[in-house]
């Protein structure tokens, strides 16, 4: 159950909503959301509540309301109730709020008022995210807590893996250790990329035939790549690390290593209040394009370099993304901002003013993306800018991406992974 100090901090948070919202007698319904069917099965996902839900109530229960009455400024909740052939197969609902069954009386007590579904509001949800965006002391406990949790499956990691263990063993190995220091649940598909499949950014388990997945064992002296994190009370963590196993590094993977290093170090130190997200995301991929440079893969000045989309080639992604209730969370474009056409700029999941209080990734990474080096009008665009001779000598190289959760703070910045550590060799 929550505590008192916990429920004072999500009643705020309510006040600070109903601020933002522009309302006189509506009436606003926020729904946690229902347990979903899997097709063609008599079983159930796993219940995810709504997270603008779970930020106004702190609870994560299924089949829930939270209604809010404009004209009395007062919340209710309305919780379901466990019949008794319900607890033969389930632990009980906890019996949170009014029983959900009274919703329609207590709505027909508010006959004639507009009734507004959170969901169906673009304004009303754009609310929520705003507030969203800085997280209080409560929020960053869970955060720091799923960091915690995820520094127990990185330590597994490093003392653990070895040339010729399959990325699922590692998979399953990491995962083990977050659980066992607390997570609920991974808080998103844990990338496990070995040698070439780390240059696919989205890269997980079962993606390729969920009734025959494919698992790769890593060869000595390749690449390999984890992205994946904790889940604490909701709240989500973030990190990637990329090492290569039972070898030294070549000069090529130690080079490109220390420029993603550089890179991520940049940006993490310019994550404060008042640095505009999409400018520290350009100065990151001028530190990787000089990096490309130096390598003789591309060719020219890097101003140009980044703004033609050269760069793009080797590191397509933004920088990050803020960071909470989900690893993508909300508010990453506020009202006004429109997203950029820029080739360097194009999947920026996060285009704002840093503040204060909020949590982001800072995630460079260099790739060697077959799709896009064997590409022939690519070839022929950047055929002055990339010498494509020296790219293809290193198509099957995979990728290397170092990520942090870093929280934003008016003194310096927090990185709530700090503890996790960044060994360019295991194994």
């Amino acid at each position: 159950m929550p505590n008192p100090d916990s429920e004072k901090l999500v009643s705020a948070r309510r006040d600070r909503v109903t601020r933002r919202w522009e309302l006189n007698d509506e009436i606003v319904l926020v729904r946690s959301g229902p347990v979903l069917p899997m097709a063609g099965s008599d079983m159930e996902h796993s219940f995810h509540p709504h997270p603008d839900f779970a930020y106004l109530t702190g609870r994560g229960i299924p089949d829930a309301v939270l209604a809010f009455d404009a004209k009395q400024r007062h919340w209710q909740l309305f919780g379901p109730r466990s019949s008794i052939d319900d607890q033969v197969w389930h632990q009980p609902a906890d019996p949170v709020g009014l029983p959900l069954e009274e919703l329609d009386d207590w709505l027909g007590d508010r006959k004639g008022r507009q009734v507004i579904e959170v969901s169906n509001s673009t304004e009303l949800q754009a609310g929520i995210g705003e507030e969203r965006v800085r997280k209080d002391e409560l929020e960053l406990t869970a955060l720091r807590s799923a960091a915690a949790a995820t520094k127990a499956g990185f330590d597994w990691l490093y003392n653990t893996v070895s040339a010729g263990m399959t990325e699922r063993e590692i998979q399953v190995g990491i995962e083990a250790e977050f659980f066992r220091a607390g997570a609920v649940r991974t808080a998103y598909p844990s990338i496990v990329a070995s040698g070439p499949n780390g240059a696919f950014l989205h890269y997980f388990y079962g993606q390729d035939d969920s009734l025959n997945p494919a698992t790769r064992a890593v060869l000595q002296g390749e690449l390999l790549l984890i992205d994946a994190g904790g889940e604490f009370s909701g709240y989500a963590s973030d990190v990637t690390r990329t090492m290569v196993v039972g070898a030294e590094p070549s000069d090529v993977q130690a080079f490109l290593w220390q420029v993603v290093l550089s890179a991520q170090e940049l940006a993490i130190d310019r994550c404060r209040p008042g640095q505009e997200w999409r400018e520290i995301h350009m100065d990151s991929a001028r530190v990787i394009g000089s990096g490309l440079m130096e390598l003789g893969l591309l060719r020219g000045e890097v101003d140009q370099l980044v703004s033609s989309g050269a760069v793009a080639l080797f590191y397509p992604h933004g920088l990050g993304h803020l960071i909470g209730l989900t690893v993508h969370d909300a508010g990453g474009y506020p009202s006004g901002r429109e997203r950029s056409s820029h080739p360097q700029s194009r999947y920026l999941r996060t285009d704002r003013p840093l503040e204060a209080g909020m949590i982001t990734s800072v995630e460079p990474g260099v790739y060697f993306i077959d799709a896009l080096l064997g590409d022939p009008a690519l070839r022929e665009q950047f055929s002055e800018e990339v010498v494509w001779q020296e790219v293809d000598s290193l198509r099957g190289f995979g990728g290397i991406r170092i990520e942090d959760d870093i929280h934003v703070t008016n003194d310096e910045p927090e990185v709530l992974s700090g503890a996790i550590g960044k060994p360019v060799r295991i194994g």
